[in-house]
């Protein structure tokens, strides 16, 4: 044998029992605490006396407190009927193919802008594609370019659309 194969050998073999020593040799990791610690659940013991265990309320006899309650805050109340919940949506039109209606919805969600379908009050077999819904006609009114643009038509809708 040569000594180029000899030097092959020794060094697969050297290798070979690495391997086998670390690979079979126990890991930390996965062995198992060699001590337990056991913990002794405390004891309960109640300093309250059994038969009178009812809290009673009493009233304060001090009246020297002067405290001011003032509504500072408007009554949410005023607020929420002052309040229009309405808020707008964008009709781009009314189709009757699923295909067109999965496509343009898909497009307005690509652009980041979401979408709904509604059936169309005037004629059942059509769904309305309705994009938002927005806070104000302004916000559409901004967007109304792209909106457009994306849908590829001149001219949408907007209709005041409670949820």
């Amino acid at each position: 044998m040569s000594t180029n194969r000899l030097t092959g050998i020794f060094i697969a073999l050297t290798f070979a029992i690495w391997v086998f020593i670390f690979a079979l040799s126990p890991q930390p990791k996965y062995q198992q605490p060699q001590t337990s610690i056991s913990i002794p659940s405390p004891q309960i013991t109640s300093t309250l006396p059994e038969g009178d265990l009812e809290i009673k309320p009493y009233e304060l006899e001090d009246t020297k407190l002067n405290i001011k309650i003032e509504d500072t805050i408007p009554s949410a109340k005023s607020i929420v009927e002052k309040t229009d919940f309405s808020l707008y949506v964008y009709k781009i039109g009314a189709f009757g193919s699923s295909k067109t209606i999965t496509k343009v919805i898909k497009l307005y969600s690509d652009a980041g802008f979401p979408a709904i379908t509604e059936i169309n009050q005037s004629n059942k077999a059509l769904t309305s594609i309705l994009v938002g819904p927005f806070v104000s006609e302004q916000d559409i009114l901004k967007n109304q370019k792209i909106l457009n643009e994306i849908a590829e038509i001149s001219q949408g809708e907007i209709l005041t659309w409670t949820p």
